[in-house]
């Protein structure tokens, strides 16, 4: 998402939303969600990998569900009046959500998101592909999490910023990380992630798969790029 479309989607959210900050201190609120992700990922990510595979908590789906909430209140306290909601019937719109563009020659979104009432159910079957600290194919587990959780979409914002949370938290485990910024700049990224969106092939999975594989690193390798 560009850094405008990423500001127009915030605005509007506040305006739906309103907590704290209003519609003319969009750019501030922004700046300050950013900051707080980034908090997360740097202090709080290596403190729960520790917790989840030095035997002091077990990963389980309702772990995952409660930390995806709180994550999302800790990016988004003040700045929006439901952080740490899911998309809701009770809500204005009725929880709709819309996203991926709009297909071609057609007048509507290409994706809607889980409905509403699925939402708990859908991410407790994306979760699933993290609960394994010995797999032998760590990053495609990562990133069927990523697909499944992105495409439920739970909130109205913010759902790719806590994907990325939880790869890097499970990735990490296995001294790997994902260099999102330089994937995320290759269109093919979401092209390619947005066709598997669409057909929900295997095939089409390892397309998006391959185009991933050549941003992920092993942590030792950080220093040396």
């Amino acid at each position: 998402m560009s850094d405008s479309a990423e500001l127009e989607q915030l605005r509007e959210l506040i305006e739906l939303f309103p907590a704290k900050y209003s519609i003319d201190d969009v750019e501030e609120a922004n700046r300050l969600a950013r900051t707080r992700f980034d908090a997360l990922d740097n202090q709080l990510i290596p403190y729960f990998v520790n917790v989840l595979t030095k035997g002091e908590a077990r990963a389980s789906v309702n772990i995952y569900l409660k930390l995806c909430q709180s994550f999302h209140i800790v990016i988004f306290k003040e700045i929006i009046s439901i952080s740490g909601e899911f998309r809701s019937t009770e809500h204005d719109g009725s929880g709709s959500v819309y996203f991926g563009g709009q297909r071609r020659q057609e007048f509507r979104s290409r994706f809607k998101g889980s409905r509403p009432e699925n939402i708990e159910e859908d991410l407790k079957e994306a979760f699933k592909h993290l609960l394994d600290f010995n797999s032998d194919t760590p990053v495609d587990d990562a990133l069927r999490f990523y697909q499944k959780f992105v495409f439920t979409h739970p909130f109205y914002d913010g759902n790719g910023r806590i994907a990325r949370l939880f790869v890097n938290l499970y990735l990490l485990a296995y001294g790997k990380f994902i260099d999102w910024k330089n994937l995320q700049d290759k269109g093919d990224f979401l092209r390619k992630l947005n066709y598997y969106h669409d057909t929900g092939k295997e095939e089409h999975f390892e397309w998006w798969a391959k185009v991933c594989y050549k941003f992920v690193y092993d942590i030792s390798d950080e220093d040396e790029r």
